[in-house]
């Protein structure tokens, strides 16, 4: 199901958004509905359900408590063991217990990357203005 969306777009935007499209050799409506395909996020709703809430829960935050998630990270003794068990792992010297500890803490980094990410795009969607790409 599609809808129309009427849009006032300044005239240099316009432009980009045109020559883009020639560029492509496609018409503008379909050239712009890529781009915005392109910067959307995946919603949290088509995620499994744990994380689903979790990242849900982040929508109702205020931008202060964003930014202490969005700068989160593991805490020095669980880095120190994920970098332990990572090695260990290339090795090829760990134990069945380790190999569950560095699968667990495996999780816990995605997770974490994940509400991070979460955490950003919600700011950037708020007009906050989010460090570039290589300084996170």
């Amino acid at each position: 199901m599609s809808q129309t969306v009427v849009l006032q777009l300044p005239e240099e935007t316009l432009q980009r958004y045109r020559r883009g499209a020639r560029v492509a050799r496609k018409g503008l409506e379909d050239f712009l509905i890529e781009r915005l395909e392109e910067a959307s996020p995946p919603l949290a709703d088509d995620l499994p359900s744990p994380l689903r809430e979790e990242l849900k829960a982040l929508e109702s935050l205020d931008d202060q408590a964003l930014w202490e998630v969005a700068r989160s990270i593991l805490s020095p003794a669980q880095q120190r063991r994920y970098s332990r068990l990572l090695k260990k792992n290339s090795e090829g010297t760990f134990t069945a217990r380790e190999r569950e500890a560095l699968r667990e803490l495996g999780d816990e980094a995605r997770r974490l990357t994940l509400r991070k990410a979460h955490a950003y795009m919600l700011l950037k969607w708020r007009g906050q203005t989010i460090p570039p790409r290589e300084a996170l």
